[in-house]
């Protein structure tokens, strides 16, 4: 049990490692690698744990007011600054989403001024998230949003748009996503918010095949991004430039869209799809220009870059070394990667021109 003085210093302790934990994420300068994610994953995690276990000890009402609000933060913490806005809910989101939601409705009985009801709104729908409740998320994203309260720092709107934005995308009902996202530009406090609302209503803007608007904003979010300043997030600047990168690639520009994923390459995890995926391009881009030296080089680093199993990109990256090789008349090296194709199981469009191929050689 926790009492008096002890119980204060521990609160005390733990909201400035909330606070501290919550700054550095903030102020990111760059990628964040996957040992960095779990890192601060755990770290949260471990909050979670001594606040739930600070909560069930504590024996006065002022004391577990204070620890649910600060569980309620972390939640939402892990929500915009690790998740990227999504959740994926497991059995410990939801037991806690539970106990934030019995808390909120507790404090509305009691009609307690320790939740505007603006907050009260916002953090029920949040805590519905992680119950894997989203009729009642998006009723509640969709109150907020409405509020005529003030939300002095713009937070609450901002997040809730962009959530409901999100939820309409993953229904692929891209033009109300792109509808919501352009709302939530209202509400944007600094550079990089804005950079993150732009990339979010381009993502839409890519999926509704309106290809010129969504380069317009994805390259304007490029511009306002600045990892030097707070609020970068590094995974919607990769996402701004690998889709700009693609609508170039996709339109033969390759001296425009090489330079996006040379920076995507500089930018992100050696292990990660996106680095592979980067590599690749520019290696299909090499080949077109007639780089062929270069197009095998770079593919074949895609390639060592990646552990997973084989699939259809790994199978077309082996395609289009092969037809590097070839150009350079290395038929031994052209084959290895040929009979690899044809070997395999994977589904694979261009697998009869690469059998074709390997008759010819063998």
């Amino acid at each position: 049990m926790v009492e008096g003085n002890d119980a204060a210093s521990s609160i005390r302790n733990l909201v400035e490692e909330r606070v501290a934990l919550e700054t550095r994420l903030q102020n990111e300068k760059g990628e964040l690698g996957e040992a960095d994610s779990r890192s601060y994953d755990r770290q949260y995690a471990a909050l979670q744990n001594r606040l739930a276990r600070l909560f069930r000890e504590a024996t006065d009402d002022q004391t577990r007011i204070t620890v649910m609000l600060e569980l309620m933060r972390i939640l939402e913490n892990r929500l915009v600054y690790l998740q990227n806005f999504v959740v994926d809910p497991s059995s410990d989101s939801r037991i806690l989403a539970q106990l934030v939601t019995k808390f909120i409705d507790q404090m509305a009985a009691e009609k307690s001024s320790v939740l505007t009801s603006l907050e009260a709104i916002y953090y029920r729908a949040v805590a519905a998230l992680y119950a894997d409740d989203m009729g009642r998320a998006r009723e509640g994203f969709t109150a907020a949003c409405a509020s005529e309260e003030s939300d002095e720092a713009n937070d609450i709107k901002y997040k809730s748009y962009v959530i409901l934005g999100h939820l309409s995308h993953e229904e692929r009902d891209y033009a109300k996503a792109r509808e919501l996202h352009d709302q939530s530009l209202r509400y944007t406090h600094n550079n990089n918010v804005t950079a993150q609302a732009l990339a979010l209503k381009a993502l839409n803007s890519y999926a509704l095949h309106d290809y010129d608007e969504a380069l317009h904003l994805f390259e304007d979010s490029l511009h306002l991004f600045d990892l030097n300043e707070p609020f970068f997030n590094s995974y919607f600047y990769r996402n701004a430039l690998l889709f700009c990168g693609a609508i170039y690639f996709d339109r033969k520009e390759y001296e425009r869209a090489a330079p996006l994923y040379a920076r995507v390459v500089e930018s992100v995890d050696h292990n990660s799809y996106d680095y592979f995926d980067a590599l690749s391009h520019l290696g299909r881009m090499q080949y077109a220009q007639g780089r062929f030296e270069d197009s095998a080089a770079t593919l074949q680093k895609a390639l060592q870059s990646q552990r997973f199993s084989e699939n259809e990109y790994i199978v077309d990256t082996w395609f289009w070394i092969a037809r590097s090789l070839l150009k350079r008349n290395d038929t031994t090296g052209a084959k290895e990667y040929l009979q690899k194709i044809a070997a395999t199981d994977v589904r694979y469009e261009r697998k009869p021109q690469a059998l074709e191929l390997l008759q010819r050689i063998a």
